[in-house]
């Protein structure tokens, strides 16, 4: 044994028993802490290769996926060699001081239960990332049932650690959990919660990976970029990040955008405010002056929407044929979906002609540009049907100097 062999040694120096047994003792520990050094540095330097090569050979093809977990995984296991070998070891270093024999076997399988909890935590982490880059579109909550995994493994941690410190049986620790379990609920209701709504979720296909949701309760409006178990992380268009808990998806009500991105294009619903003192019938010398227009002229050659003849026909009525028209020809207005034009009951600030059609192309960016470049096209035109768009102060110099005049 270690202790004796160093008692043997140190004797013929130190004469005095106390002084003795502490040189003995300090020696022995520190031996057996540059044995736990040296031995954990050997097996990192032959663990971590051997890692990376066998997560090589089950990532395939995703091999950045799990660059960041690689480390950590090694790392733990790396652990677990010295802790199995001090295991075995105690009795060399302190068999014959049997107090200090007990107090480091207890240390060392503390020790090893953690780095076995890490190690299989790590494992999860490595696999949720396989699985999460291998099925991107998958609606199977990957970082959910790697959380509750871990959640579990660490649970199951602090019942063997307490169980080993009171030297019970993990089992009897088990039979009394019984009467803590309204404490136990309260401690994890989030995490119940969480996973019960991420079950929900994931079954009913409510929320994924990359959606854009929004919910004005919680100031989210963004692409979801995290589902876990207690929370959602959605990141909003001014790149802010918005927290959601998880069973909130369940509880509150929220927009999911996802299904207009599926679909054949993104709506377009707004309305042109007409000035109703501008409206008014239009006679056979208007509506020459109005075909007159080399802007219109292509207009009048190919609709068929408004009877010319009718001798009730009105501007707006040939403005919204004209907006119809534009709408049909427009490449990239869907014409398999919804194209209307229709006109709103009349209120105090004017008659409302809505637009409602789809843009074929459904990119944000280029969203706005069609929609912007259709009313900055419509605007323009209102005046060569004697039309004209109702503002609260007038627009023109003369009207808004005359205005402020009274």
């Amino acid at each position: 044994m270690l202790v004796d062999w160093l008692s043997g040694l140190l004797s013929q120096w130190i004469l005095y028993p106390t002084l003795l047994s502490v040189v003995v003792a300090m020696t022995s520990i520190a031996a057996v802490l540059l044995f736990i050094g040296v031995s954990f540095y050997l097996s990192r330097l032959l663990v971590r290769p051997w890692v990376n090569r066998l997560i090589d050979w089950f990532e395939g093809d995703t091999l950045d996926a799990t660059v960041q977990h690689r480390p950590a995984l090694a790392s733990h296991i790396a652990h677990l060699i010295p802790a199995i070998l001090l295991v075995e070891l105690v009795p060399f270093f302190f068999g014959s001081w049997p107090w200090w024999e007990n107090l480091v076997h207890t240390l060392t399988w503390l020790y090893l239960y953690v780095f076995v909890a890490m190690t299989l935590a790590a494992l999860a982490d490595v696999v949720q990332a396989i699985l999460t880059s291998r099925q991107a579109d998958s609606n199977i909550p990957f970082k959910v049932i790697s959380q509750l995994t871990k959640l579990v493994i660490f649970i199951v941690l602090a019942i063997m650690t307490v169980s080993l410190l009171m030297g019970a049986s993990p089992a009897y620790l088990l039979s009394g959990l019984g009467a803590l379990t309204a404490v136990l609920l309260l401690v994890f209701r989030d995490a119940l919660l969480g996973f019960v709504a991420s079950i929900q979720i994931a079954v009913n296909r409510m929320v994924a990976r990359g959606d854009w949701i929004e919910m004005p309760k919680y100031g989210a409006d963004g692409s979801v970029i995290e589902l876990a178990l207690t929370t959602v992380k959605v990141r909003n268009w001014d790149n802010t990040v918005t927290t959601v808990p998880t069973y909130a998806l369940i509880s509150d009500s929220f927009k999911n955008w996802r299904a207009m991105q599926e679909s054949g294009g993104r709506r377009i619903k707004r309305a042109i405010l007409v000035d109703i003192h501008s409206i008014r019938f239009v006679d056979e010398m208007e509506l020459n002056k109005i075909k007159g227009h080399p802007m219109l002229a292509t207009f009048f050659t190919d609709q068929q929407l408004v009877n010319l003849d009718q001798p009730d026909l009105t501007n707006t009525a040939l403005f919204r044929a004209y907006v119809e028209w534009q709408l049909r020809k427009h490449p990239l207005i869907n014409q398999n979906l919804m194209v209307m034009v229709r006109q709103m009951q009349p209120s105090e600030v004017g008659l409302p002609i809505e637009i409602y059609c789809f843009s074929a192309d459904k990119n944000w960016a280029n969203y706005e540009r069609i929609q912007s470049g259709i009313f900055d096209n419509l605007l323009a035109t209102l005046p060569l049907f004697d039309l004209q768009a109702f503002q609260r102060i007038g627009s023109r110099r003369g009207e808004y100097s005359d205005e402020l005049v009274n």
